[in-house]
């Protein structure tokens, strides 16, 4: 992994719990380090193909005296999601954030914390039975795309397909959305949660009706299986209605199983 690092910027601003803090503001010591799979600078010693400094420095400067968050954690991850938003090349930044006239009584340097927030691929399968199957995928694509750290980078198109594992129930409208994110897999799938929740999903039958369902299918580097999260998916290499989808977009080239119909239903709008 390839690094470039700005160390002990020297910012002024009014980050913190108590009100004189954010009324009389005290200087913050920032270390950021930018880690990337390739630096097509170091080939071409061109300033395009690497990261510009300067701009790194004052993205951060003015980010640091314009902000009043309440904690210096909270600073560090908007940092580190700042300059990934702006520097396409960094895929992980690790920003430490020093204070050194904490409001404390006692003798010390500094207080910090140190923040490290990755660039990630992952992928939702989502499907609806109830309702306005339609409008109600599309909202939820919605609510996910205007999370601040998830960008819709493709969108499979709608498939309509038989249910599975409860059959006394309506057909499915399916799809997959490729994303990007800066969310862990754990912080994702509480957002997706809460999303289904607001969207009035229930839990009462197992496989049953639901008005929407939002699955992580993949996510980037994560594999592994807890009470609470598997990832991959354990069973999305047996389901057509994941693997078409998976397919149109690009991410499956095997076998699609034959059992269960799945048949093109139309296009999403997000607009």
């Amino acid at each position: 992994m390839n690094q470039i690092s700005l160390k002990g910027l020297k910012i002024f601003g009014y980050t913190g719990c108590l009100p004189e803090e954010k009324q009389n503001g005290q200087y913050f010591i920032i270390d950021i380090d930018m880690f990337f799979k390739s630096i097509p600078g170091a080939l071409t010693d061109d300033l395009n193909d690497t990261v510009n400094y300067a701009q790194v420095y004052e993205r951060v400067e003015t980010l640091v005296k314009e902000s009043k968050f309440d904690l210096i954690e909270f600073l560090a991850r908007k940092i580190g999601c700042t300059i990934l938003d702006t520097q396409p090349l960094t895929n992980e930044v690790r920003v430490t954030v020093k204070k050194p006239d904490a409001p404390v009584d006692g003798t010390f340097d500094y207080m910090m914390t140190t923040i490290t927030v990755k660039r990630r691929e992952a992928v939702i399968g989502f499907g609806s039975n109830m309702g306005d199957r339609k409008e109600i995928i599309e909202e939820a694509l919605r609510r996910i795309s205007g999370h601040p750290d998830i960008k819709i980078k493709k969108l499979s198109s709608l498939y309509e397909t038989e249910p599975v594992g409860y059959e006394d129930q309506d057909d499915f409208l399916n799809g997959v959305a490729v994303i990007e994110t800066y969310l862990d897999p754990y912080d994702l799938l509480h957002f997706l949660l809460k999303t289904e929740d607001d969207l009035h999903r229930v839990r009462i039958i197992k496989n049953g009706p639901r008005t929407i369902d939002l699955d992580i299918l993949l996510y980037e580097g994560f594999n592994e299986q807890t009470r609470e999260l598997t990832v991959p998916h354990p069973r999305m290499y047996e389901r057509a209605f994941v693997l078409v989808p998976l397919k149109q977009v690009g991410l499956y080239d095997g076998r699609i199983p034959d059992d269960k119909a799945v048949s093109l239903a139309g296009e999403i709008s997000l607009n």
